[in-house]
C-alpha cells in the first residue's frame, strides 16, 4: 500500500492523516501478516496460523499435527505458559482440519512478548520418548471428555469425506507410535512461507506491528506446499458414539453464496429447537455445516422437514449476519477470523459472507435449506 501525501498548511497545522483500520502484508516467501487496529481495546491478541497444506491427515499420520501442536506449545524449555503468565499473558492452541492456530493474549503493551512467544512456537524442540508419550496421553484424555456435539460432527465428517475427513483429534494407535522423527518431519513440511500467517488485533500501530511480525516470518524459507482438496463430500446415514442426532449440509468454499445460504438456513432451523448446536469452521475447501441436538433424537430431522423457506428467510439472514458480526467484537475474535481465512487464501475475508447474505435471494435460501434434506445431507444417528 502506498500513499501520496500533499502538504497542507492551515494556520501552521498539518491536516491529520486518517489511518486505515487494518493492514495486510504478503512477504516474498509467501507468508502474510495482517494487523487490525482496535483503538481502546483492553488486550492484544497475537496469533500464528500454520496451514495444513502438505500435511493433511491420512490414516498413517492421523493426529500427528495435533500432537505437534501440544509439543511446540510448551516452548523451548517447556515453561512457555508459565513465562507468559508472569508477563500477564496466556497461550491457547487449536488444531483445525485446515490449520493449526496459536493465540497469545497479552496486555496492550505486550506486542514484543506475544511475538517472541510465537517465534518460539515456530521452532521444533528436542523432545524425549517420555515427553511424547505424556502428550499423547493428554490427548487421549481430551478425547475421552469430548462433548457429544463434537462426536456427532466428527462422525459426519468421516461419512462425508472418508479418509480426507479424519478427526484431527487423532488415532490413538498413531499417537502411541509417534516418534520425534515423525513430528520433526511434519514440522519441516509445515514451516514454509506459504503456510504461515501472523494476525494481530488490538490498540497497536499498523506499521510498527507489521514490521515486528515481518521480522519473525521473513527468514522462513519459501519452500513448496502443494494444495490438496477434499473433493465433493457424499451424503449418507452414519451412526455416532455421541448422544443425540445431527444433520450436516455439504457446502463448498466460504465465499460460495450457497455456503452463506446453508449457514443461514441451519441457524434459522436451530433457533426453533431447544439446546440445538450449529458448527461451522470457515474453509476454502469443501466443508460441512452441522446442526444437531444432544438431548433427543428425531427432532432435528423433523424440524428441517417442516421448515418453510418463506417463514425463515429473514430470521436466517439476521442470525447469520450476527454470527459473522460476533467475529468483530474483540481482538481475539478479529485476529482469529482474519487469520484463519488468510492462511487458506489471500482472497478470503470475513466480509465476503456478509456480502453474500445481503444479496441472498429466497431461491438461494431454499437451496441452503434443501442441503439438509434426506439424500442431500449427512444424517448422523447418535446414541440414545
Amino acid at each position: 500500500m502506498s500513499l501520496t501525501l500533499i502538504p497542507a498548511i492551515v494556520l501552521g497545522l498539518q491536516a491529520p492523516i486518517l489511518q486505515p483500520p487494518r493492514l495486510r502484508t504478503v512477504l516474498p516467501n509467501g507468508a502474510a501478516v495482517i494487523v487490525e487496529r482496535m483503538p481502546n481495546a483492553k488486550s492484544l491478541s497475537v496469533q500464528l496460523f500454520i496451514s495444513a497444506r502438505g500435511t493433511q491427515e491420512t490414516l498413517q499420520t492421523n493426529g500427528l499435527r495435533h500432537l505437534l501442536e501440544h509439543i511446540v506449545a510448551r516452548g523451548k524449555d517447556r515453561t512457555l505458559d508459565t513465562r507468559l503468565e508472569t508477563a500477564g499473558g496466556f497461550l491457547q492452541a487449536r488444531t483445525y482440519r485446515d490449520a493449526m492456530a496459536f493465540e497469545v493474549t497479552v496486555p496492550t503493551t505486550g506486542l514484543k512478548t506475544g511475538l517472541e512467544a510465537l517465534s518460539e512456537v515456530m521452532r521444533m524442540p528436542r523432545v524425549s520418548r517420555e515427553e511424547i508419550t505424556k502428550e499423547a496421553r493428554i490427548i487421549d484424555h481430551e478425547r475421552a471428555i469430548r462433548p457429544d456435539s463434537a462426536l456427532l460432527a466428527a462422525s459426519a465428517w468421516e461419512q462425508a469425506f472418508g479418509d480426507k475427513g479424519l478427526d484431527t483429534q487423532g488415532n490413538p494407535d498413531t499417537l502411541a507410535a509417534a516418534t520425534f522423527e515423525d513430528l520433526a518431519k511434519t514440522h519441516r513440511q509445515q514451516m514454509v512461507g506459504k503456510n504461515l500467517v501472523v494476525a494481530i488485533a488490538g490498540d497497536v500501530g499498523l506499521d510498527d506491528a507489521t514490521r515486528q511480525a515481518v521480522e519473525i516470518l521473513g527468514a522462513i524459507p519459501k519452500g513448496t506446499a502443494a494444495d490438496t482438496y477434499r473433493g465433493k463430500g457424499k451424503p449418507g446415514v452414519v451412526e455416532s458414539p455421541g448422544r443425540g442426532e445431527a444433520r450436516a449440509a455439504l457446502v463448498g468454499p466460504y465465499r460460495d453464496p450457497v455456503t452463506a445460504a446453508a449457514l443461514a438456513a441451519g441457524l434459522a432451523v436451530a433457533s426453533e429447537l431447544e439446546d440445538a448446536f450449529v458448527t461451522y469452521t470457515p474453509s476454502n475447501d469443501s466443508s460441512l455445516i452441522v446442526v444437531g441436538r444432544t438431548e433427543r433424537n428425531g427432532t432435528v430431522g423433523a424440524a428441517f422437514s417442516a421448515a418453510k423457506a418463506e417463514a425463515l428467510f429473514s430470521r436466517g439472514r439476521a442470525l447469520a449476519r450476527r454470527w459473522v458480526e460476533r467475529q468483530f467484537e474483540n481482538p481475539s475474535s478479529v485476529a482469529s477470523a482474519r487469520g484463519l481465512l488468510l492462511v487458506q487464501s489471500v482472497a478470503l475475508r470475513p466480509e465476503t459472507l456478509l456480502e453474500n447474505l445481503d444479496s441472498m435471494t429466497l431461491g438461494q435460501f431454499r437451496k441452503g435449506l434443501a442441503a439438509y434434506a434426506d439424500g442431500e445431507a449427512v444424517v448422523v444417528e447418535g446414541a440414545r
